[in-house]
């Protein structure tokens, strides 16, 4: 016989239903949204012939610069015109190997050769001047020495006859008077002659002052004769150094004026290698780093030799010495060097080649190839410092990862990828 079923029984039953219907929709969600999280990203197909592969490897790395450098010579001499004129003869031509001293131009300055001519004559009459004072004093001293001598004589002379009229006196055979007159004119004559002799003196040293002097002079105004001859000798321009002649801007019939740029002379002796570095490396470029080239399929080492303060349009510039001579005989002027400037030393790294993948995810993260080849998925890695050719792993790739290194512009924001033959 059936029992009704109470209320109390059909209530608890509808809870129970609610409850379960509860559970199974919160599970859901959840499972929706750990789905959500897993797989965020798209999938794309890609060809495989599209991509460029590099495996990840241990590796010597070396942080470098390429820079591209330009053979200079070492030391250049400029020529300048030190007084303007018309350029009347070029005997040299741009490009030509010069002596030291060899006459490279012609210029005549009709102004300067008259002035020179107007000094010549000016020095020339102030010479002879000096030199017909210098004749004047030294007859003035001969005079003197004449005055002297004539008083020597004079005393002389006096002396004799005192010592005769003394003796006279004695006997008394002169006058007195006689006597007395003598002895006061040797008296004056003596005291006479020490006062020229000491006038003599002053004299002779005055006058030997004033011809030290008037020599002095005499040769300061024959100095002065020979610059202004020499200025007429420097209208012929003449090469400073030996070397090549790389610039000369003088024609026939131009006017050149003072101080004016007419060429240059570089010694080629010696090469440098010059080279413009961005301004974002001016703190890490020091003198005595090491950069090289190749020639002939060989290695050659340069050295910074010069690093210049100033900063013009984003660079400065370097200058490198050549370490090998022979080299730079091989070398012309104005060539052009591909150059790698090494930035650090060289060291046993963790290396990726460098590629287009940079641009697109900065470093922070790459797509990796599964090891079947079918897939590569994105996964998040740390690289540090690069050069051209490699960039260096810190963290998230090992060795013998397969790492797409091409561009990622067309599918940057896929999570997978599946590659297609």
């Amino acid at each position: 016989m059936d029992k009704p079923i109470s209320n109390k029984i059909k209530k608890s039953n509808y809870r129970n239903y609610l409850l379960f219907t509860l559970t199974i929709c919160i599970a859901a969600v959840v499972l929706t949204i750990a789905n959500s999280s897993i797989d965020t990203g798209k999938t794309y197909n890609v060809e495989k012939q599209n991509l460029v592969v590099d495996t990840v490897k241990q590796s010597t790395f070396t942080e470098f610069l390429p820079l591209r450098g330009l053979v200079q010579p070492e030391e250049t001499i400029f020529i300048d015109t030190i007084d303007g004129g018309r350029v009347e003869e070029v005997f040299v031509q741009e490009g030509a190997l010069v002596e030291q001293g060899q006459a490279i131009l012609k210029l005549s300055n009709t102004n300067l050769q008259l002035n020179v001519l107007a000094r010549e004559a000016e020095v020339s009459e102030q010479i002879n001047n000096m030199r017909n004072t210098r004749l004047a004093l030294e007859q003035n001293q001969l005079s003197l020495k004449r005055d002297v001598i004539e008083l020597d004589f004079s005393v002389l002379r006096l002396q004799k006859d005192f010592n005769r009229h003394k003796a006279l006196i004695k006997k008394n055979i002169i006058s007195q008077q006689a006597f007395e007159r003598v002895e006061d004119e040797l008296a004056f004559q003596i005291k006479y002659r020490e006062t020229v002799k000491e006038s003599q003196e002053k004299e002779a040293i005055l006058q030997s002052q004033q011809l030290a002097q008037l020599e002095q002079s005499i040769k300061t105004l024959q100095s002065n004769l020979a610059i202004s001859r020499s200025s007429l000798d420097k209208l012929i321009i003449r090469a400073p150094r030996a070397g090549q002649l790389t610039f000369l801007d003088a024609r026939v019939g131009e006017s050149k004026r003072d101080g004016e740029r007419l060429g240059q002379v570089d010694l080629i002796d010696q090469y440098k290698v010059s080279a413009q570095v961005d301004e974002f490396y001016v703190s890490r470029v020091a003198k005595g780093q090491i950069a090289s080239f190749e020639s002939a399929q060989k290695s050659y080492q340069l050295i910074v030799s010069k690093v210049y303060p100033g900063i013009n349009n984003g660079t400065f510039k370097v200058d490198f010495k050549l370490q090998s001579q022979q080299i730079a005989q091989t070398l012309r002027l104005g060539q052009s060097l591909q150059m790698k400037f090494n930035l650090s030393s060289s060291e046993s790294k963790l290396l990726l080649a460098n590629g287009g993948f940079i641009q697109s995810s900065a470093g922070s993260w790459a797509f990796v190839v599964d090891p079947s080849g079918a897939t590569a998925s994105k996964r998040t890695i740390r690289l540090g410092r690069k050069n051209p050719q490699s960039i260096e792993v810190i963290s998230g790739l090992l060795a013998g990862d397969r790492v797409i290194t091409s561009s990622y512009a067309s599918f940057a924001d896929a999570q997978q990828l599946n590659l297609s033959n």
